[in-house]
């Protein structure tokens, strides 16, 4: 039996419980601790592994241009290692010979866009400034396109096109040998098309020069000849002038010749003179209005000689005879029409008055022309200034062209003769695509266009 009290017994038999809740409460409060403890060293090392699985940044625009700005090839850094450095000389060795189409090449990812490409290729052409082709190539080297102000969008589809199957090294040689044959045969079919373009125009200008050079011999011919004929015609008016004054045959130097008498045939005589000597001088048609207005004067003075001798009135001083400036000043105005033609007032001698008057045709100075003989109002072009001589002092064009409406030199004063006689003397006096900037864009899967971002850009 034992010889323990009630007390301690009830007080070992709660002891036990006390002790069992106690143990549970410790086990209760230890294990969440270990448990967060447990699941947090997973979630750590998944943290890790995201942040050791994360691409490293894309490169921008910018880094790709300053690479590009002395070299001709750029690997992007997300495409890790595609090409080893002795494959990059290589390529950049080979692009390097290209020099006409004057490639620029960028390696990047395989997941890029075409429209990534388009405007990633556009802004690096921009920024680096020089050459004249650049083409994108994934690292894989599947797909390939490129911008070119060399070649249009088509050339640049064929080409990558040629290229397809080949390495990415090896696609990226090809495709700078390629372009830059395209270039030269262009520059060569644009080369053969401007020299023929240039034999043409040489035969079309030699052609030219020489219907010119007929055309102006001609007229230099027929201009020498009218010359030749007008000389000759003036010629006959000095030549009459002067046989008038030696038919005249005064002793200026007879104390007893009346001083005006004498004066007046000291100037026909210096008008003949003078005359004579623009004759012979005279090169060109407009030089002989010179003549025939020292014609009109010599004409005028022996008219006046002649009248003091007799004793008469000195006559009128009036425009020359409209028929023949050879008979001297007129007398009168008579209503005179040519064949054909209108009515109008013209200056007549007496002789020439009275013959129209009459009815009789009057006598016209005929002139040479072409080998015969023509009114002179009616032998071209050469003769206005002979005319125009004549009747300088009586109003000129203006009294002229008036007289002789209906004639040859008629119509060409009222055509304006301009400076005098004026008037024509007979001769005598890239597919471009939607890149913008020059720039043409093709390339396999890549078509064209562009705009968005590339990479970090």
């Amino acid at each position: 039996m034992s010889s323990e009290t009630p007390t301690i017994r009830a007080a070992r038999r709660g002891a036990f419980p006390a002790a069992v809740a106690a143990v549970l409460l410790a086990l209760t409060l230890t294990a969440p601790a270990h448990a967060t403890a447990a699941s947090a060293q997973p979630a750590a090392a998944a943290v890790a592994g995201a942040r050791s699985a994360a691409p490293p940044l894309n490169d921008t625009v910018g880094q790709i241009a300053k690479g590009l700005i002395d070299s001709r090839l750029y690997v992007t850094t997300e495409t890790g290692s595609p090409l080893s450095p002795a494959d990059q000389e290589q390529v950049k060795a080979a692009l390097g010979r290209d020099g006409d189409a004057d490639i620029r090449a960028v390696v990047v990812r395989n997941d890029i866009s075409k429209i990534e490409v388009g405007q990633t290729l556009r802004a690096v052409a921009d920024r680096v400034g020089k050459g004249q082709t650049y083409v994108a190539v994934t690292a894989d080297g599947r797909r390939m396109g490129g911008i070119s102000k060399k070649l249009d969008t088509k050339e640049i589809n064929q080409i990558t096109t040629r290229t397809n199957g080949a390495s990415l090294k090896d696609r990226l040689i090809q495709f700078g040998d390629l372009a830059e044959k395209k270039v030269d045969d262009k520059a060569r079919s644009k080369a053969v098309a401007g020299y023929a373009t240039l034999g043409v125009l040489i035969l079309l200008v030699a052609a030219a020069a020489g219907v010119f050079l007929v055309v102006r011999q001609r007229r230099r011919t027929r201009q020498a000849q009218q010359m030749a004929d007008l000389k000759t015609g003036v010629e006959e008016d000095v030549t009459l002038l002067g046989e008038d004054i030696a038919r005249l045959d005064l002793d200026v130097m007879d104390k007893d010749l009346d001083p005006d008498t004498r004066a007046d045939y000291e100037r026909a005589m210096n008008s003949y003179d003078s005359a004579k000597t623009a004759t012979e001088r005279a090169a060109k048609p407009e030089d002989m209005q010179t003549v025939t207005t020292a014609l009109e004067d010599g004409r005028y003075y022996m008219t006046a000689t002649r009248a003091r001798l007799a004793e008469e009135p000195i006559p009128e001083r009036r425009a020359p005879c409209f028929f023949n400036p050879q008979h001297g000043p007129s007398v009168q105005d008579v209503t005179w029409a040519p064949p054909g033609g209108v009515a109008r007032s013209v200056p007549a001698c007496a002789a020439d008055a009275e013959a129209v008057l009459n009815g009789v045709d009057p006598d016209v100075r005929m002139v040479p022309y072409g080998g015969g003989r023509r009114p002179y109002w009616d032998a071209g072009p050469a003769y206005a200034p002979y005319a125009g001589g004549y009747y300088y002092g009586y109003g000129g064009i203006d009294l002229l062209s008036g007289m002789m409406i209906g004639t040859m030199l008629g119509s060409m004063m009222g055509g304006g003769f301009g400076g005098g006689y004026g008037g024509d003397m007979g001769g005598f006096g890239g597919d471009g695509g939607d890149i913008g900037g020059g720039w043409d864009f093709g390339g396999g899967d890549f078509g064209g266009g562009g705009g968005g971002d590339f990479g970090g850009f």
